[in-house]
This record gives C-alpha cells, structure tokens and sequence, in this order.
C-alpha cells in the first residue's frame, strides 16, 4: 500500500511522517522493523496475504529500576504534553532535562555527609538513612521541575509554584553543598579548627580565673574595701585616741574581733581560720576576713599560674587537637573521641554547625583558599542551579511546550488516528 495514498480525509504520508517523528513512538518502531512476516500472495484481503508473527509483543521496560532511573534522570519528554511533539523539541527538552538532572545530582551528592554527620547518632544506619534523606529531596526537585513547564491557564499558579519550589530547594543545597564536601573529605580539618578555638576559650578561662584570684571577687572586694575604710577611721581617731576610747574599740572589734577571739585564733593561718569557722566569711573581725581571703587567693593562684605558662608554651608547639586531648582532656572528650586512631566527633549536629560557620566565615572574610575544593563545589552548584531554573522558566514559556498540553490537539490527533484505524477496518 503506497504511503501517498488519500483516503477520505486521511493523508497516510502525513500520518506515516507524524509516526515517524515522536520519539517515544521509538520502541514501536524498531519492534515493527523487526517483526517476522510470512507473505501469501493467494489470499483475497491484505490481512490475509501478510500474516504477523502472532507472539510479538512490545517490551517496555516499566519496571521499578527503569522507573527509578527516570526519577534521576528524567527523561524530556516528561516536561511535555502527549498532544505535540517534533524531534527538534524533545532534542531541546532533553537538554533541559539533562542539565537539571546534573544539578540535583550533583546536590545530591554534596548532601549526603551533612545528613550523615547530623544523623550520627543512627550509628551504622546514618549513611543509608542520609542517602535516603538526600534521594527524596533530589526527587522532590524533579518532580518540580517537570511541573514548572506546564503553564497553561488551569495550571499556571501550579508552574509558577513548582518553578518556586525548584528553585528554594536547589538553592538550600546549594548553600551547604560546600559544606558537605567539607565535611566529607575534611571533617579533621574542621575538628582541628574548632579545637584550636576550644583552646583558647579554656586558656582565656584559666587566665580570668587567675585574674578573679588576684583581684578577687566582688564580694571579696567589698569585704577589702569596708576594711580599709575602718582602717581609715581608726587612724583618724589615733590623734586624740582617749577622747574617743570607745569609738575606737568599736571600730577595732569590727575590724579584728574581740580580744579573746583573737587570743585564741593566734597563730592559726588562714586555711586553718576557714577550717574553724567553716568560711571565710565568718571568721570574726571584717580586716581578718579580707586578709584570709587574699592568703587563700594567692596560694590557689600559684599552681594556676603556672599551669597558665605551661599551656602557653604548649599551644605553640602542639597541634590544636593533641594539645587539647593532653591539656583539656575533659574539653576534648566532651566535643571528640577516639575510635582506634580515627578520631570522631561526639555530636554530629555540632559538626555540621562548626563546617557551616568555618565555611561561610571563610568565605566573607575573603580566605578563599582556606576553602579548597568545597569552594569550587559551592560555585558549580550556584551555576548548576541558576542555569537549569532559568532554562526551566524559558522552557515553559516556549510556544511548542505550550501546544504539546494543547487539548484541541490531542481531540485532532486522536479523530485522525481513529479515522486511520476505520479505514484499515474497512480494507480488510
């Protein structure tokens, strides 16, 4: 039968061309190319001369591991209507499809170490689970992104939400994907970082506990300077000393005790004045108290002190996570352990707290090459993103896309195709 032939309303070149030309009509195509025939030139109709083989059957592969393919990798023809279709669209599609796949992939990726740190505590179970975790948000884009190109008037608040979504959800990856490299191939790096701040916060603590014993406080203050002002009106009245017996006494007991306190507590020292009278605040006489306070201060500040030195040696020489193991072992066992000779964070969630502010502090602060690879990890994903959430928004205001969701396109194709299949009914 000539493919030129026209039938009623039917041109079967046109139709064999539209045939031709969709290319998800591919897999019915070669099937046909391929199928047996057996030609009996006797028979009166052409249903009787060319005889099928009757076991052919179309093999579309829609089985769950092609179905998971197409969720990463989403074929073209998903950003389309079934309505219209011509080679050149669905070459354009797919590159559109193709470029947004490489972006949630890629962010895919970059995501899994930050849901495998934050999910630590899941033990053998953090890396399924955060693939898992990473697998739904890369599916969640696609299936976005697909929606976003569908803008016809029913469903254009759906376009521009899902447009919407794709790009909130690429662009939150986007902005750990750095870290999650960081993370992944430089969780040492981060834990030293952060060790050597844990460092110098547990020294400037030592050092102003130094200075609270030196100086004292408030309380202690308070106490020193009350002495001091009875001290001070002490010797204003030493002038005229038997005028003002009285006062004087008072003031004496206020500073020291009374007589017999202090006969009694002669020669105690300090520690042993405390050990008495259970404080320091309850040793009799104010003067006694500051005195006491002052003498324990000063022999509590003496180890401290050079165990300040020792440490100010020791964090020059040491690196950040050894120096913290031997000098603040109850430091480094509340943030790290060790696990044979890995070491491993104590809370995963403050690992991927300390590689986001390391990272982004890096960043602003212009320290790019403090950065490495996690930068050029961040900057593929910013061009990854913002190529494929542009190609989308053009992709769906294209007027092809458009005529492929097309309703009255879809009712011609199928009368036609109906007519088509009436015809070769009647030939037969």
């Amino acid at each position: 039968m000539s493919s030129s032939r026209t039938a009623g309303q039917i041109d079967l070149e046109d139709l064999f061309n539209w045939l031709e030309q969709q290319p998800e009509l591919e897999d019915i195509r070669s099937k046909a190319a391929s199928t047996l025939c057996e030609y009996r030139p006797g028979e009166a109709t052409p249903a009787d001369r060319i005889q099928c083989n009757p076991d052919t059957e179309l093999n579309q592969d829609t089985g769950p591991l092609k179905k998971l393919f197409e969720i990463v990798w989403v074929p073209g023809r998903s950003m389309r209507g079934k309505a219209f279709s011509t080679p050149e669209l669905d070459q354009s599609l797919n590159s559109v499809a193709k470029l947004m796949c490489i972006s949630t992939i890629w962010d895919f990726v970059c995501t899994i170490p930050l849901f495998n740190f934050s999910l630590g505590v899941l033990g053998v179970a953090a890396l399924p689970a955060a693939t898992a975790l990473s697998f739904i948000l890369l599916w969640a884009s696609n299936v976005a992104g697909e929606n976003s190109t569908d803008r016809r008037t029913k469903h254009s608040a759906k376009a521009m939400w899902s447009l919407t979504a794709f790009v909130l959800l690429c662009t939150a990856k986007t902005v750990v994907s750095g870290v999650g490299i960081d993370l992944m191939i430089g969780s040492k790096a981060v834990a030293s970082t952060y060790a050597k701040k844990l460092s110098q916060e547990a020294l400037a603590k030592d050092i102003s506990e130094l200075q609270r014993l030196e100086i004292g406080d408030k309380k202690s203050q308070d106490i020193y300077a009350e002495c001091n002002s009875i001290k001070s009106r002490m010797q204003a009245l030493e002038a005229n000393r038997k005028a003002n017996d009285t006062q004087y006494v008072s003031l004496f007991v206020q500073a020291n005790g009374a007589n017999a306190v202090t006969k009694a507590d002669r020669g105690l020292t300090s520690q042993q004045l405390v050990d008495r009278y259970g404080s320091a605040s309850n040793i009799p006489g104010i003067c006694r108290q500051s005195k006491a306070i002052q003498d324990l201060n000063s022999i509590k500040a003496i180890p401290l002190s050079t165990s300040i030195d020792q440490k100010k040696q020791a964090i020059v020489k040491l690196p950040a996570l050894a120096y913290l193991q031997k000098q603040e072992p109850d430091v480094f066992n509340e943030h790290f352990r060790l696990k044979g000779d890995q070491l491993e964070w104590v809370n995963g969630t403050e690992a991927v707290a300390q590689a986001t502010d390391q990272f982004y502090r890096n960043l602003f602060s212009g320290q790019f090459g403090l950065l490495g690879f996690s930068l050029f990890t961040l900057a593929i994903s910013i061009i990854l993103t913002g190529a494929a959430s542009i190609m989308l928004y053009l992709t769906g205001g294209n007027p092809q896309v458009h005529a492929s969701y097309t309703g009255e396109l879809n009712q011609f194709r199928d009368r036609r195709l109906s007519e088509y299949a009436s015809l070769i009914n009647k030939q037969n």
